[in-house]
């Protein structure tokens, strides 16, 4: 155990070097905000891929691996192929405009500066509830590791405050691409030396052959779909993957780099979902599933291989979280704090303006998870509203040329608000999930108001197409 701890302990340190190094790229905002807007195709694929390939990846896709076999495999492959398809129809589009954030493209595709508000405080509070749960989730790690929780749950997340506060966009790369071969490379390894424990991926085939483990529908199709959907809803819209776009050298790298980075997730993600299957026939009984993955790497692993597992989970765990740190900066300074103040600010105090915004978003979700974690879920609220609201209104200004804003608006708060009474239960559509019908009633609203005799020549631009 004291040699998985120095491993742990030697690739935080190491993250922490590489932003330190990568702060010296740092001279304007658009350095801070999109690497200068120079990511060629390995950067941007890898920081694509890093912001899905979380600690819930991982240890959610090990998890469903024990409980339901190849069926736990769904919600990678939604990732990856939400990815594909931002690549096939969107990347190019939103990257061609040069601009910095989801909602920068919302206020000028509908010129409406209240949407573009509305947008970056329900994606900021929603970046803020995601980022506890990775606070909570390297807590987890920590403790497995035999640290006191609380110091864990400090220390990691600093390490990850703290470099992408002081590198930006540039470290957050940089640490991404490290972070996606080790996240990558160590599950991959993690499930072949599982494999190998029990005699090879036949003798898990003939273990489970008798029931339902082998097949990859078992779940069924609605319970498919109900990943699949909100999972690639999402990516089409998320900040945290529009950033990296536009953070790309240009529309053919955003476009090549996102589809790439989707059939990297794919593949990726067969591997923790057989690492569960192993450890259901390992550990039959287990009374907490999400543990599968981390009791092979303590029960099952020597020292050193368990050690680059467990520091791959880390991985995969800050990768997530230093992307939601950047978008949360954006929507901070680029949509609210330059919109209210019109003062002398040269680059320098942007960038200075964006570290502070930075450590102030983590410190803020550090806070939440280690004082508050009952806020978590309801933070989360927004992720959902976020999603139900936003969807039609980016989707329907990129291929429909008569969306307007005042059908924007009313699809954006009426699908927003269809979801919260939906998240608390107020309304109800049998098994539907609530992402799925609120973005229905959203697109409804958008179309209608969008026909009526109503809209100005304001509303209408040349962003669709």
């Amino acid at each position: 155990m004291n040699l998985i701890k120095f491993i742990m302990l030697f690739y935080l340190s190491a993250m922490f070097l590489f932003g330190v190094f990568y702060s010296k790229k740092i001279k304007t905002l658009s350095d801070f905000l999109l690497a200068g807007r120079s990511l060629g195709f390995i950067l941007c694929t890898s920081t694509l891929a890093a912001t899905h390939l979380g600690g819930g990846f991982i240890l959610g896709s090990g998890e469903q691996g024990y409980l339901t076999g190849l069926a736990g495999i769904w919600y990678g492959l939604s990732t990856g192929i939400g990815l594909i398809l931002l690549g096939l129809f969107f990347a190019s589009k939103l990257r061609a405009l040069s601009l910095t954030t989801i909602s920068d493209y919302l206020e000028k595709r509908y010129n409406s500066s209240s949407i573009k508000y509305i947008t970056a405080i329900l994606s900021l509070t929603a970046i803020i509830g995601i980022l506890a749960a990775q606070v909570k989730a390297a807590e987890g790690i920590m403790v497995i590791l035999g640290f006191n929780p609380l110091t864990g749950a400090i220390f990691a997340t600093l390490i990850f405050i703290i470099y992408t506060a002081i590198s930006g966009m540039w470290g957050v790369t940089i640490t991404d691409f490290v972070q996606i071969i080790i996240a990558g490379g160590g599950i991959i390894l993690g499930a072949i030396l599982a494999l190998i424990k029990i005699d090879g991926f036949s003798s898990l085939v003939q273990h489970f052959q008798d029931n339902s483990y082998l097949d990859i529908t078992s779940i069924g199709i609605s319970s498919i779909t109900w990943i699949l959907l909100p999972t690639v809803m999402y990516t089409l819209i998320g900040q945290d993957f529009i950033q990296r776009l536009f953070s790309a050298n240009n529309k053919e790298t955003a476009q090549s780099s996102s589809i790439a980075a989707g059939i990297l997730l794919i593949i990726v993600s067969f591997f923790p979902v057989l690492a569960g299957m192993v450890s259901q026939i390992l550990f039959p009984n287990l009374e907490n599933p999400r543990a599968a993955i981390p009791l092979l790497v303590i029960e099952v692993f020597p020292p050193i291989l368990g050690g680059i597992v467990l520091a791959s989970i880390m991985a995969a765990v800050m990768s997530t979280a230093d992307s939601l740190l950047c978008a949360g900066t954006s929507h901070l300074i680029n949509d609210l704090f330059l919109k209210f103040n019109k003062g002398d600010l040269n680059d320098k105090k942007l960038v200075r303006y964006s570290s502070f915004s930075t450590l102030a978003i983590g410190l803020i979700s550090l806070l939440i998870a280690l004082l508050l974690p009952s806020i978590i879920s309801a933070l989360i609220y927004a992720y959902t509203m976020y999603t139900a609201g936003v969807f039609i209104p980016v989707i329907g200004g990129l291929i429909w040329k008569n969306g307007n804003k005042y059908g924007a608006l009313g699809g954006m708060l009426i699908g927003a608000t269809t979801a919260l009474l939906g998240l608390t239960e107020i309304i109800r559509f049998k098994d539907i999930p609530v992402v799925i019908y609120s973005s229905l009633i959203s697109l409804t609203v958008y179309i209608i108001i969008s026909i009526l005799p109503i809209s100005s020549p304001t509303s209408r631009n040349n962003f669709s197409g």
